[in-house]
């Protein structure tokens, strides 16, 4: 949801087209309500965020958007975030926190989630506003607007960061392509809406709405279902090829699949359970968490020939065929990998002990 803006807004393409595109457009019927909804698991906590740290700088007079009252002039808590990909971000906390430690508390929670969004929903978002109140989510003016009652209730619905995708998008993409030519052939060619809030509003919202299920079907596939999946593909085609063709920076880094596990089953929430190598959750930085090994960093391409690395056995060597027999780089040995009473074992051939 965006919010107001005090720029002026200059549309390119004749009111009249606009019309005709839209009025033929609203006989269709949206798949969802709201794409913020589709799934809670797109970007989740366990996912790495580029934030660093947070710097409290004093407080300051800041013109600031607030929902329960419009445009308001406060002396904010002020803090700079620093992220290791972009410039910091000043974040505006509202006084009624009544303290530093208070605003410094909201101000790092949600530091932490902006920086697992996408760097190119960020790049135009120089500050983030926080108040009270249980009123929505915004975005525009360089800005991402909080209000902290609303924002517990989408943590414990677990859209917090599906949500700071729809707004970042209003901050970074909608000046660029929501008027687009391009853009406006894309929805007349889909003939439909991928939300009946992108159809109420397809100005304003229909990039926001769009962008999400866009990066869930294309970088998060495993993490939704083939069914959701199905959908997204067949109702906004030509907005997918769209976003494919612009330079978002969304390579294959950012793909959580490396597409490497064969017969491996998805399960809640992101996790896999593979028939060789058991179940585990699979990072954007190439970090797994596997339930009986703990936190390894994996390197290969094919099951063939996998390497992992943990702090204290090092690089080991290993795949379908031979785990859990793996060779230690560090010992040039074979270990033995056992799970037992909760704790992972490593057998050293070399020394004829377990560690």
């Amino acid at each position: 949801m965006s919010f107001l803006n005090r720029r002026n807004i200059i549309i390119f393409f004749s009111p009249i087209l606009l019309l005709i595109i839209f009025s033929f457009l609203s006989k269709a019927n949206p798949p969802f309500d709201g794409t913020i909804f589709i799934s809670p698991d797109i970007i989740t906590e366990t996912d790495p965020t580029t934030y660093q740290s947070i710097l409290y700088t004093g407080q300051g007079i800041r013109s600031m958007y607030d929902r329960r009252s419009g445009w308001v002039s406060e002396n904010a808590f002020l803090f700079d975030a620093k992220f290791s990909d972009l410039p910091d971000v000043e974040i505006q906390v509202n006084p009624e926190f009544s303290s530093v430690e208070n605003a410094q508390i909201e101000a790092q929670k949600y530091a932490i989630v902006i920086g697992r969004i996408p760097k190119c929903l960020r790049k135009n978002v120089q500050t983030v506003w926080i108040h009270k109140g249980n009123n929505p989510f915004g975005g525009g003016n360089n800005n991402l607007l909080i209000h902290t009652e609303q924002g517990e209730d989408y943590i414990k619905s677990g859209i917090l960061e599906e949500t700071f995708v729809h707004e970042a998008a209003h901050t970074s993409l909608d000046s660029y392509h929501a008027n687009n030519e391009e853009w406006l052939n894309a929805q007349l060619e889909d003939s439909n809406f991928i939300s009946t809030y992108a159809q109420e509003y397809p100005y304003r919202e229909d990039i926001a709405e769009s962008f999400l299920p866009y990066f869930a079907l294309k970088y998060r596939s495993d993490r939704i279902s083939t069914e959701l999946a199905k959908i997204i593909s067949t109702t906004i085609p030509n907005r997918i090829k769209y976003f494919e063709k612009q330079d978002f920076g969304l390579d294959d880094s950012t793909k959580v699949s490396k597409n490497l596990w064969t017969n491996t089953k998805s399960l809640n929430s992101g996790w896999k359970k593979s028939g060789w190598f058991g179940t585990f959750y699979e990072q954007v930085s190439g970090w797994i968490y596997h339930m009986e090994i703990g936190w390894t960093y994996l390197q290969g391409e094919k099951e063939e020939s996998l390497w992992l690395f943990q702090n204290e056995q090092g690089w080991l060597w290993t795949n379908k065929d031979i785990f859990p027999f793996l060779y230690q780089n560090k010992t040039q040995s074979w270990t033995y990998f056992k799970y037992r009473n909760q704790i992972p074992r490593f057998y050293d051939f070399s020394k004829k002990v377990w560690k």
